[in-house]
C-alpha cells in the first residue's frame, strides 16, 4: 500500500490502522459519549477473516487512494479561494444574497415546538 495512503488520516486518526483496530478480535475501544462502557454486543466478533473484510479492506484502500490522488487538486483550488478578492457586505446586498435572510430568521422564531418537535411554518 502507498505510504500516503497509510498515512491518511480523518480528525487525528489513520484510517487504516483503526479500520483494522476496529476488526480485531480483540478490540480495545475507547469509551464513548457519556462515558457508558461500550455495548455487549461489540465483543461480538468472527473467529476468522471474513471474505466481507477484504472487500470492504479493499474499498477503503481505493477510496483512500483515490482522495490522496485529488489533494493536488484540492490544495490549487484551496489557493484559488483563498487568494481570489472578497465580496464586501454592500457587493452581497446589492447582488440580493440576503434577500430571504429576514424571512428565514422570522419562520425559525416562529418555528412550533411544542410537541418536542420543530416544525417551521411554510416548511411541511
Amino acid at each position: 500500500m502507498p505510504a500516503p495512503v497509510w498515512r491518511y488520516d480523518v480528525s487525528g486518526k489513520q484510517v487504516p490502522t483503526q479500520w483494522f483496530r476496529y476488526r480485531r478480535k480483540t478490540r480495545e475501544r475507547p469509551l464513548i459519549g457519556d462515558r457508558r462502557p461500550p455495548s455487549p454486543l461489540g465483543e461480538i466478533q468472527p473467529d476468522t477473516w471474513p471474505a466481507e473484510y477484504t472487500t470492504e479492506l479493499l474499498n477503503v484502500l481505493n477510496v483512500l487512494g483515490l482522495l490522496v490522488a485529488l489533494e493536488p487538486a484540492q490544495a490549487s483550488l484551496l489557493e484559488r479561494i483563498c487568494s481570489a478578492a472578497l465580496f464586501d457586505t454592500s457587493a452581497l446586498l446589492a447582488a440580493g444574497a440576503f434577500a430571504n435572510a429576514a424571512g428565514v430568521q422570522r419562520r425559525a422564531r416562529q418555528a412550533d415546538t411544542s410537541a418536542g418537535t420543530a416544525r417551521l411554518d411554510g416548511f411541511d
